[in-house]
């Protein structure tokens, strides 16, 4: 009995202190949960302590790294950003022309041309900041601390999801792309809808900040066609090229025209090229010698083919455009469009090919 009764007293302690240690356990897992959410994430971690270095952070975006960015708090990074890649200090307008905000970094950015409101004297400084929006606000930092740059659009279509991308975005997004400064989200899409975080904007922050300490020396002065990943920018030269075809496609073919309203052959990639800042002669005949020879095999999108319709003298040009096609200005009462190269009369008449994009 005694034995029982001491079992009995020994199951009711250990009970007791179970109940009792147990609001402690509850309270610390939530703790331990919101400290995750407010620590960066791994793969940010490493810029988020080199912005610490640069004196890049202040105010509420020091923390809580995975929340959403507002237009108020990218403007304290940006304006903190303009200043280390500028050496300069921003100066305020005369006037605030905003209702809903007296941050002095926020009217500095709106100087700087940075950022605008949103009419009528708002500026909603709470409202979150979307993935091409931050895209357009680092790009106009870099204008604003780099005016010696050369800016140029290298958009193509890089992106799955880049009809989502508006208008007003896509030079931002291709220049920053092609400078290896912003990635798509996965799946080749960009996101450009989505809200960008905190260590997002901070991640995009330092690594222009890297890419114009690598690039301060360069005499061409254009960060996207000088970064030294040169594989990603032959790949931004190919899609511009892919979207510069895709607003041609369909016009007239008019003897000796190089555009905008119709082409010859040659006239269609002595039009193409200038556009990539390559110059071209304009015969067929005469590009052909440009560039190095390519075999038929190894033909990637871009490069020329050229026909001889009698085996000897070359009488036709056009752009490789992959899958055993290519993009051409064919003759009078056509129009350019895609045709094989794999059957047919150009695969009969099929010359040689020169490879002039890097």
């Amino acid at each position: 009995m005694g034995n029982r009764n001491y079992k009995l007293n020994a199951v009711f302690l250990v009970v007791t202190i179970i109940i009792a240690i147990m609001p402690q356990i509850t309270y610390a897992n939530p703790a331990l949960s919101q400290s995750n959410v407010n620590a960066p994430s791994g793969w940010a971690k490493a810029e988020i302590d080199k912005a610490h270095e640069l004196d890049l952070l202040s105010g509420e975006i020091d923390g809580d790294f995975r929340s959403s960015i507002t237009r108020e708090e990218f403007c304290e990074l940006a304006v903190e950003l303009y200043k280390i890649l500028s050496g300069k200090e921003g100066s305020l307008k005369e006037e605030n022309p905003f209702v809903d905000t007296q941050n002095t970094k926020v009217l500095i950015a709106n100087k700087l041309g940075i950022v605008q409101g949103k009419g009528e004297g708002m500026f909603e400084p709470d409202s979150t900041v979307t993935r091409q929006e931050i895209s357009v606000m680092l790009y106009r930092t870099l204008q604003a601390a780099k005016p010696e740059y050369k800016y140029w659009d290298s958009y193509g279509n890089i992106f799955a999801d880049h009809n989502n991308i508006s208008s007003w975005a896509r030079e931002a997004v291709g220049y920053l792309y092609g400078a290896g400064i912003i990635n798509g989200v996965g799946d080749s899409r960009f996101n450009p809808g989505g809200e960008a975080s905190r260590e997002e904007a901070i991640v995009l922050a330092v690594r222009m900040y890297e890419k114009i300490l690598e690039f301060q020396k360069s005499s061409e002065y254009n960060l996207a066609a000088s970064r030294g990943d040169t594989q990603r920018q032959e790949n931004v030269l190919r899609l511009k090229l892919q979207n510069l075809i895709s607003q041609e496609t369909g016009k007239p073919y008019k003897w000796g025209g190089t555009g905008p309203d119709g082409y010859d052959c040659s006239g269609l990639v002595y039009s193409l090229f200038d556009k990539l800042g390559i110059e071209m002669p304009r015969t067929s005949k005469a590009q052909a010698g440009v560039g190095t020879y390519i075999a038929k095999a190894d033909l990637v999108y871009g490069d020329l083919v050229f026909f001889a319709r009698d085996g000897k003298n070359i009488n036709h040009v056009g752009i490789y455009v992959g899958n055993g096609e290519f993009v051409h200005a064919p003759k009078s009462g056509d129009v350019v469009k895609t045709t094989t190269l794999l059957s047919g009369y150009h695969a009969n008449s099929y010359y040689t090919a020169r490879r002039v994009l890097p």
